[in-house]
């Protein structure tokens, strides 16, 4: 249970720092997108929810998923319309 916790905490604070990262870069050019800590961030959590499936009721892990996926449709929307 533990381990449920700590991987918890880590795609929390891992997923707020790309969401401010994301919005830092979007909307005050600040900073240089990071492409492979995402792609990163994705992979681990995909493989830490299928190994956890509790992690996916918890709002701090969930938030930030949900925070990448409006900014990555707000990027699609800005780059193609």
């Amino acid at each position: 249970m533990e381990k449920e916790k700590i991987s918890s905490l880590i795609l929390a604070i891992l997923g707020i720092v790309i969401v401010i990262d994301g919005i830092l870069e979007q909307f005050f050019n600040m900073g240089v997108k990071q492409d492979s800590f995402v792609m990163g961030y994705c992979i681990a959590f995909v493989l830490i929810s299928i190994k956890f499936p509790n992690i996916l009721k918890r709002k701090l892990v969930i938030m930030p998923m949900y925070a990448m996926i409006l900014q990555t449709l707000y990027s699609l929307v800005i780059t193609y319309i």
